[in-house]
């Protein structure tokens, strides 16, 4: 297994553990969540009635729609 394939399934676990822990609701919501993360699916790809969620959770994590940081203008 490659070092990107682990790194892909660890973040998969985590989210689904702190999503099933937090009983945040909408499992699919943290799955596609998960796969932008890893690069494994575009926000483009995301299912259009869960977009807006999607949207929420990157945000709230500190990332933009491809997964990616945001940058602080400072």
């Amino acid at each position: 297994m490659k070092n990107r394939e682990v790194i892909t399934i660890v973040i998969i676990i985590i989210i689904t553990l702190t999503a099933t822990i937090w009983q945040k609701g909408d499992n699919m919501v943290d799955l596609y969540v998960a796969l932008i993360i890893a690069g494994k699916r575009t926000f483009a790809r995301v299912p259009a009635r869960y977009q807006d969620a999607v949207r929420e959770t990157l945000l709230a994590l500190g990332l933009d729609e491809n997964g990616d940081p945001i940058k602080d203008n400072e």
